[in-house]
């Protein structure tokens, strides 16, 4: 029990180190990932040798520890270079300088992300605050010219690691000449090396063969982990972050086979759950994790995820699913086409005065429509009347969406949830 009287304070703690629990944790040891460790780990191995550096392009599901085993590999590489170098003249000393960069975050909303946007990013990584540079106003090639020449201003070996590296699309400028930097003549002084991570596994095939020449020098696929090696990656976790007596054999199991089932495998939602799981323990005062506390874990996170891939869309599909909450609301749905237009276009008018645009034509909406239907976030009723009955569509939210799914993702975009009157639009 906490010692100090506070509205914060749970009348149990089962959390005993919660950065253990954080994406952002890099453990001692990777576990269930021998074969693909010691393929990545030659990656490495000529930058501790001096010599000029591979490119590597890592692929498969999220969670299953391309990026864990990447900062893993780069900290111990950091640190034998720094063991080496102690014992080496200062002339024959290893200088390794590492650039992260993840391509996600260039993404937001109609503007995507470019090799273009990337290239900044890489700029202003490696310049002072005060000197980092805009991500609109220079020509694509005065903006490749600035990073080339930051980069060529480092010494020894630069790593470039380019995480969501299939976040830059179809613009693959800088995948092809990164790598190539100092044959093409780009830099001199310095050796660079490009690791691309993607989840996408489509991604690489659609590369141009250029690109993959260049990036693809080694290429290692992270398979999805099975629900025993989840179990053994979580029981780790467990010893680390909880208290011995907060959890079981049983919490490890359920947590591993849920995340095993629902998320592909994936280590991350596996430590989520876990995490989540003893925080409701400790809402409800339970000095251990039960079931209860991890389904109820398991419901929460789900509803996460559906409002996190809301976020991901572009402004269009947002108006389009604004205009299907209200007109839910308003109990106008399932909704034919014309009907779900009428609604978007009162959306869109009504942030025009921030974002100056116009509604899109209904058959330009409806491509976006049916991009929501894809993706799972909207239901086609098909209706046939037969001959002379004729045949229609109507729309509604699929199951797992709902109008304060939409809205939770607005507040997440920080865009105003502005209310729309759908009076008087016919159903």
């Amino acid at each position: 029990m906490d010692d100090v009287d506070s509205i914060f304070a749970d009348d149990v703690e089962l959390i005993r180190n919660a950065d253990v629990l954080e994406e952002d944790y890099t453990p001692d040891e990777i576990l269930c990932r021998d074969d693909v460790l010691k393929q990545y780990t030659s990656v490495f191995k000529p930058i501790y040798k001096g010599r000029p550096p591979q490119n590597a392009f890592l692929y498969g599901d999220t969670g299953v520890g391309k990026t864990a085993a990447t900062k893993y590999l780069r900290e111990n590489l950091e640190r034998d270079i720094e063991r080496k170098n102690e014992q080496l003249p200062e002339d024959e000393q290893i200088t390794l300088n590492v650039v992260w960069i993840n391509c996600e975050n260039f993404t937001t909303g109609d503007h995507k992300t470019s090799s273009y946007q990337v290239a900044v990013g890489i700029v202003n990584r490696l310049r002072d605050k005060g000197n980092r540079i805009t991500g609109t106003g220079y020509a694509p090639q005065d903006v490749y010219d600035i990073m080339y020449e930051e980069l060529d201003s480092l010494e020894g070996t630069v790593l470039v690691i380019l995480d969501e590296v299939d976040k830059i699309g179809n613009d693959d400028t800088l995948l092809y000449e990164l790598p190539r930097s100092r044959d093409i003549g780009y830099v001199e002084n310095v050796r660079v090396g490009v690791i691309g991570i993607s989840n996408d596994y489509t991604f690489r095939k659609n590369l141009s063969p250029k690109v993959k020449d260049s990036l693809c020098e080694t290429e290692i696929k992270f398979p999805a982990y099975n629900a025993t090696e989840l179990s053994d990656i979580l029981s780790a976790r467990a010893k680390l972050a909880l208290y011995d007596d907060a959890y079981t054999e049983e919490t490890i199991s359920l947590c591993s086979a849920l995340a095993y089932q629902e998320a592909s495998g994936s280590a991350r939602r596996a430590i989520r759950l876990l995490r989540r799981s003893a925080e409701i323990a400790e809402e409800n005062g339970s000095d251990l994790i039960e079931e209860s506390h991890i389904r109820q874990a398991d419901k929460d996170l789900e509803y996460g995820n559906i409002v996190e891939s809301i976020v991901d869309q572009d402004d269009e599909k947002l108006y389009i699913l604004k205009a299907l909450a209200h007109l839910d609301k308003a109990g106008l749905t399932p909704a034919r086409t014309r009907t779900i237009h009428a609604a978007y276009s009162r959306v869109v008018r009504s942030y025009n005065t921030t974002t100056g645009k116009d509604p899109l034509t209904q058959r330009g909406m409806f491509n976006h429509l049916s991009k929501l239907v894809m993706f799972g976030f909207v239901n086609t009723i098909d209706h046939n009347k037969g001959v002379g009955g004729g045949q229609w569509n109507e729309h509604e939210f699929s199951d797992d969406v709902d109008p304060q799914k939409v809205r939770d993702a607005f507040e997440d975009r920080n865009l105003e949830w502005l209310n729309i009157d759908v009076r008087g639009i016919e159903k």
